[in-house]
């Protein structure tokens, strides 16, 4: 669990919306930082300190909106 889920309360099972929204971001912005980022839930979720349930979420959350795209079981940065 994240220091902000602890300070915010919330499982990371089901974190308060608005963390959940700054995470979301957050991700969106290592994404965009590092073009070239290709990872699995698994992967992701050790990579930021989640709980792979909170990351399975974030990861759908920006799959859903389009900006990321999965291959070979691996999410990245939709290409422009």
């Amino acid at each position: 669990m994240l220091c902000a889920e602890r300070t915010l309360g919330g499982g990371s099972h089901n974190p308060p919306p608005l963390f959940f929204r700054k995470l979301v971001q957050r991700i969106r912005e290592e994404f965009e930082y590092f073009p070239g980022l290709r990872l699995t839930a698994g992967e992701a979720a050790r990579f930021w300190g989640l709980e792979i349930s909170t990351c399975q979420r974030v990861l759908t959350e920006l799959l859903a909106a389009g900006f990321l795209a999965r291959e070979s079981g691996r999410y990245l940065k939709r290409s422009a």
